[in-house]
């Protein structure tokens, strides 16, 4: 798993995770129920990492699913990163390749401070787009747009951005350099992010990982909590993945993700969802 996100309307889950050996952004999606149990899955071509993505849920029952796309490197000798957004509509057992397919729809970024990286997420209570990109005057920042603003005009310095700021660092944050990014959503006017790293050997004790809340309100260094979660610190080589809002019956939750090694098998991994219900701690 690299990520995760919700269809509350019909209470569905949606992992993504790379397909094992390839290099060129192939990925897996997968859709259960709440409990977990598989309804169905679809392979997409040529998209990203996976390491973030975003729903936008559909009457249909099929929901739009908004992801990085673009896989490819900008000059040569340079690795490879995704450029763009893209929207497409998730179908079990289809099959999407970003490059020839008219199912996908791309959002290039035209924002004066973009790099490359971007990073997908939608907030189910207030129907906002956050991205998460590299960027041109500091290492990594966060955009907030109405969703239907960008469906309508994209993502540029022309469309409505509602907020915009730079995250602080992993040395401001107070942590590691191998306490890596592992995922972002947000909810009103906050966003999370989620860092932290698998250890060095499945048998090995778990890494600390974390829990960061952002005040997209606010700029630079400023931060408004970090926590660290020991939630799964029994699953062999936990490594956090993904996180999402999960707009439940019972009131919003922050879900975070972990991935596990299954004993015994090189290539099977086990996806595990935690959540929160109090979002401040």
């Amino acid at each position: 798993m690299q990520s995760f996100a919700f269809d509350h309307v019909h209470g569905h889950i949606y992992f993504v995770q790379t397909k094992v050996g390839s290099t060129n952004g192939d990925l897996w999606m997968t859709r259960t129920d709440l409990s977990g149990k598989v309804l169905g899955a679809m392979a997409l071509q040529g998209f990203d990492h996976g390491s973030s993505m975003a729903i936008q849920p559909d009457t249909s029952g099929s929901p739009y699913v908004w992801l990085a796309g673009d896989w490819r490197s900008l000059s040569p000798g340079t690795a490879p990163n995704s450029h763009t957004i893209c929207r497409i509509k998730y179908s079990d057992g289809g099959l999407l390749d970003y490059a020839k397919d008219a199912g996908v729809r791309k959002f290039p970024i035209h924002l004066s401070d973009f790099r490359d990286c971007p990073r997908p997420s939608i907030d189910p209570y207030t129907n906002r787009l956050l991205v998460r990109y590299m960027g041109k005057t500091s290492p990594w920042r966060l955009a907030l747009f109405d969703l239907p603003a960008v469906i309508n005009k994209g993502i540029s310095d022309t469309t409505p951005i509602l907020a915009k700021r730079a995250l602080p660092t992993n040395a401001q944050l107070g942590l590691s350099d191998s306490d890596h990014f592992q995922g972002v959503t947000s909810y009103g006017q906050y966003a999370y992010l989620s860092y932290g790293g698998p250890p060095a050997k499945p048998s090995d004790p778990a890494k600390p990982s974390y829990l960061v809340r952002l005040d997209m309100n606010k700029a630079g260094a400023s931060v408004e909590e970090v926590y660290r979660t020991r939630a799964g610190e029994s699953l062999s080589g936990r490594e956090p993945q993904g996180m999402a809002i999960w707009r439940s019956s019972g009131g919003p939750r922050l879900a975070f993700g972990f991935s596990s090694k299954i004993s015994g098998s090189p290539d099977q991994f086990r996806a595990t969802v935690f959540y929160k219900s109090d979002l401040t701690w």
